[in-house]
């Protein structure tokens, strides 16, 4: 079977800033499968670092332009007339948006759904944009694929109608993620931070990973405790970050705080292993793959109170009220200065079913297609 897949999101794929899950599927997918062609529609040339799978071949239709206008006639147009040239049996629509007005059957993959609910940094006409297509773009699938059943709770309540369509895939992490010896640990933190413990913080500096008050929060615990403690954010500037990362400049205490723009993955799996604990700020997003490597690396987790975290890490990890900016300050100096609760948490994710990896999303992805 020759299968279509929009490959859109793969060349801004990064671990840090979406943990590489579009990359991971997609790729694992088609390695696993020879039995099936992949035909794989990006909107820019392929990065010369993907080393694609033999059976999987690029199609590049250039997007013309960053104007939401040509956004729209990329997916409606471009898009469409591509595959009418290429025919495939089945269109795996991994960007969540789709062509309308093709007729070959689409599976839609969805793995954002913060414009539903007002995210920081997005344009609000873009955002009502998203909200009126969405629900054409589900009503139009076959079936619609997510990794978490908080996005599919956020989907139903925006289009219940939907329900017989929804599949939820088991999230994953990539295999690099496990916990160190003492040794090892030593030697990631004299690498990056003089071998002084710190806090990870994985995501873009943008304001949907609410940033800004995650330092705020930081500034605290270093004024309360006058502790030498580090902050490591990992993740890449952003154009609706510029403000968090001008900031940073004359941030008080900008000496305890070690920006990685772009960490490979072994890099960054050796980052969250060494941590003290990791500091998950992203209340919007549908799945929380950083907890999830986390757990997978028996480190503590203190999280602002979301969905999607409560489904990734239920009653191990530590939650900051997202209301009140000052708990999250209470929260990390909680931690830090209390052993025994670190232990609990610890004992406490022990007793979770530990994630698998993308080999098993993709297996349970492929399965999909046989209608």
């Amino acid at each position: 079977m020759t299968i279509g897949v929009s490959a859109v999101s793969i060349p801004e794929d990064t671990p840090a800033d979406s943990n590489n899950a579009y990359t991971e599927i997609v790729l694992r997918m088609c390695a696993r499968h020879p039995e099936h062609s992949f035909i794989l529609f990006f909107d820019r040339p392929v990065p010369p670092q993907l080393s694609l799978p033999v059976n999987a071949t690029p199609v590049v239709l250039p997007l013309k332009g960053n104007a939401r206008w040509r956004r729209r006639w990329w997916w409606q147009w471009q898009l469409h007339r591509a595959l009418l040239r290429h025919r495939p049996a089945v269109f795996l629509a991994m960007d969540g948006m789709l062509p309308l007005r093709s007729r070959i059957p689409a599976v839609l993959f969805i793995n954002d759904l913060s414009f539903l609910q007002g995210a920081a940094g997005m344009p609000g006409k873009w955002q009502r944009y998203l909200q009126r297509q969405t629900v054409q773009y589900v009503d139009k699938a076959q079936k619609v694929l997510l990794l978490t059943g908080a996005l599919r709770q956020a989907l139903l309540e925006y289009a219940p109608a939907a329900a017989g369509k929804l599949r939820v895939l088991p999230a994953a992490v990539h295999e690099s993620y496990h916990p160190l010896s003492w040794e090892e640990r030593e030697a990631v933190k004299q690498q990056y931070t003089n071998g002084v413990e710190y806090f990870i913080v994985t995501g873009a500096l943008h304001p949907r990973n609410n940033i800004t008050p995650l330092l705020k929060a930081f500034s605290a615990l270093k004024r309360r405790l006058h502790s030498n403690m580090k902050l490591v954010l990992a993740g890449s500037p952003t154009p609706a970050g510029l403000e968090i990362a001008d900031s940073l400049r004359t941030y008080r205490f900008r000496q305890d705080v070690v920006w990685l723009q772009e960490p490979d993955q072994a890099a960054l799996a050796q980052l969250t292993a060494a941590a003290y604990a990791m500091i998950y700020t992203t209340r919007l997003a549908g799945t929380a793959l950083p907890v999830y490597a986390a757990l997978q690396c028996e480190v503590p987790v203190i999280a602002l109170d979301g969905p999607a975290a409560r489904e990734a890490g239920k009653d191990a990890l530590l939650y900051a009220d997202p209301r009140r900016q000052e708990d999250l300050a209470d929260k990390l100096c909680l931690l830090y200065k209390d052993e025994q609760l670190r232990a609990r948490l610890l004992q406490e994710m022990a007793a979770l079913p530990r994630t698998g990896g993308w080999d098993a999303c993709a297996d349970e992805l492929i399965c999909t297609f046989a209608y």
